[in-house]
Order: C-alpha cells, then sequence, then structure tokens
C-alpha cells in the first residue's frame, strides 16, 4: 500500500454527536429537538453534500423546531468548534508522511467547516484533499470513492482508508480499496501500523 485516505471527522478531528449534544449550553428546546431528531441527520446530510447553505439549514430547523434562527446558528457553532483535532492522529500522519506514503483526506463536510479546519497544519501532509460539499457528493456514495481514486490516479488496491463509520468502510471495500474501521483508536493505530508496517517508501523528511 502507498497511499493512505484519511477520513476527518471521528479520525483526525474529534466527533462525538452525543458529545456535542450533552455540552450544548443553549436553548433546551431546541437539544430536545436535536437529540430526537438524530442531530437532524438529512439536512445536515445535505449540507454536507453542499445541496444548502449554512443559512438555509438554520431557516429550516428553525422552522422545524420552533425555535429562534439565532439559537439554531449558535447550535451549527457549537459543532463547528468541537472539531478539535486529535493528536495521536497528527502524530500518526507525520509519521506516515515521513515514511514516504502518500496521504489524503476524504470528507462529509460543509464548506464552512472545511473552511474553519484547512489552515490547521495537518493539512499540509495530505496531497490530496476530497471534502464532500465541494464536490456535492457524499459517501458512502460509490461516486465519491470513483472520484478519489481518478482524480489522483491511486489504484485501489495500493489504499488503506481510514474512517470510523461502518457504511463508508463496506463502500470503501466494495471499490477495492482496503480499510480500517476506526471505531477504538488505541487498537486503530496499532491496525494501521501492524498494516504498513512492512512498507517503506522514499522518505520525505
Amino acid at each position: 500500500m502507498k497511499n493512505i485516505i484519511f477520513d476527518l471527522g471521528g479520525v483526525v478531528v474529534e466527533w462525538n454527536a452525543k458529545r456535542v449534544i450533552e455540552t450544548f449550553r443553549g436553548n433546551p428546546i431546541l437539544v430536545n429537538f436535536v437529540r430526537e431528531n438524530r442531530l437532524f441527520l438529512n439536512d445536515w446530510r445535505d449540507y454536507d453534500r453542499g445541496d444548502v447553505t449554512r443559512q438555509e439549514l438554520i431557516n429550516k430547523v428553525a422552522i422545524l423546531s420552533g425555535c429562534p434562527p439565532e439559537d439554531c446558528n449558535e447550535f451549527v457553532e457549537h459543532v463547528k468548534h468541537s472539531l478539535v483535532s486529535i493528536p495521536e492522529t497528527e502524530t500518526l500522519i507525520k509519521e506516515l508522511y515521513a515514511r514516504g506514503f502518500k496521504l489524503y483526506c476524504l470528507s462529509n463536510m460543509s464548506v464552512d467547516f472545511y473552511d474553519y479546519l484547512k489552515t490547521r497544519e495537518v493539512f499540509k501532509y495530505f496531497d490530496g484533499q476530497i471534502i464532500s460539499a465541494l464536490e456535492h457528493m457524499v459517501k458512502p456514495d460509490r461516486e465519491i470513492y470513483d472520484l478519489i481514486l481518478n482524480r489522483y490516479h491511486l489504484k485501489p488496491e495500493e489504499c488503506l482508508f481510514i474512517d470510523d463509520l461502518e457504511p463508508n468502510v463496506k463502500a470503501a471495500q466494495a471499490v477495492g480499496i482496503n480499510t480500517v474501521h476506526f471505531t477504538d483508536r488505541h487498537k486503530g493505530y496499532e491496525e494501521i501500523r501492524e498494516r504498513l508496517k512492512e512498507n517503506v517508501l522514499n522518505p520525505k523528511l
């Protein structure tokens, strides 16, 4: 394997929907609405796909929840600021970069959230980035996996894809990409290093 493809939320940056909801100190009616509607899953998916703007998302949630748009905007901002970096993954990325692997990210994420994250140091190690809202397609749809393979001329059997969600992992496997289902961090890092320990490419550092 020569190419490592990272999901962002839950792998490179923190993502825990339950914790996000529990730590929001805003409108309790909105908190209950979000909890009962699983983070307004379908509407958020449209946001990640780039089919609706942040303001359109906020307006729709305000109508559905009966909460003021300002409160809904506060919650979206709270979600964005929950995406703190995971130091262990950053260390792994730097290690793999030094060993000569080509590194990529493939993430379901809105333009707003990506703009918030993309200036972080870790992004300089990626040779390519596929962000769902910029491409108007999302995981686990096959087209986004075909896109990253075709755009960067990657062979699926030479790629290792790391994601915390099983549907995304299975979709990658369906196109022939090797995968790590990143649910437990300690075991995840161990599995990644174990599977790549025989690979020593041309060092970049």
